[in-house]
């Protein structure tokens, strides 16, 4: 990791949305209590959802707006573009989807340059290096400094846009460029199915490596992202059960 991408830091604001019926509240206070045990300084845990949602008083609670034009899947996907939003919180902001399993201390993300973005590179690459695109799973940068975001994608035609990328990260990779995103070293965040699961995925064969093993996470892992499906409330492997709960 390169000193000039290091900066100080204390408390950190983190933050999840939560929209819908796609996840019940479990995975929130999950990803509290690994975030909290995860990073010593100490953190502030924003949660992004609808107006009448309850959020406990030891979290701070942001109302997401509501966009017509867009349902399904996509329009959580969509809704996690409004951390970008200043009027919420203007500091530095580390971003955990729900389906993410934090392994152990993560602050050597918050010691990261937050004038860019800083994301996970698409896991794709392990089965094409040439893809250097985003995964916007775990994200860490300062909202002020890239507030334009938000400025943009709130003037634009929404369900417009639903159509036009994929989803929200290949959006933010499109807008933002590559001059301003960053990606965490490969090593420490890593997906389940693909690099943690029976072995690992043998892309060529279209297989496992090591059947039945289940699951192996190295000493260099902090964060498992569980894109995808199952999910971590469906997979019965010990190791899993053990982080997640």
């Amino acid at each position: 990791m390169a000193k000039k991408n290091r900066i100080s830091t204390g408390i950190t604001d983190c933050a999840c949305v939560i929209h819908s019926t796609g996840y019940d509240w479990t995975y929130v206070e999950r990803l509290y209590n690994m975030l909290d045990r995860n990073l010593p300084g100490g953190i502030r845990f924003h949660v992004y959802t609808e107006h009448d949602r309850s959020v406990p008083p030891y979290m701070v609670k942001h109302i997401l707006e509501d966009w017509p034009g867009i349902a399904g899947p996509k329009k959580s996907w969509w809704h996690k573009l409004q951390v970008f939003n200043p009027e919420h919180h203007e500091g530095n902001l580390l971003y955990f989807d729900l389906d993410t399993v934090v392994v152990r201390d993560v602050s050597w993300i918050t010691q990261l340059d937050p004038s860019y973005l800083w994301g996970i590179r698409d896991f794709r690459y392990l089965q094409n290096p040439k893809i250097n695109t985003l995964n916007s799973s775990v994200m860490w940068w300062k909202v002020k400094q890239l507030a334009w975001v938000w400025d943009k994608f709130k003037n634009t035609d929404i369900a417009k846009l639903s159509r036009q990328y994929p989803g929200d990260q290949d959006y933010l990779y499109a807008t933002l460029g590559p001059n301003r995103v960053r990606y965490f070293d490969d090593t420490q965040l890593k997906s389940w199915r693909w690099q943690c699961f029976d072995g690992g995925y043998d892309f060529q064969y279209r297989k496992h490596k090591a059947p039945g093993q289940g699951t192996r996470i190295d000493g260099d892992t902090s964060v498992v992202v569980f894109h995808g499906n199952p999910k971590p409330h469906k997979i019965k492997d010990k190791v899993v059960q053990e982080l997640w709960i």
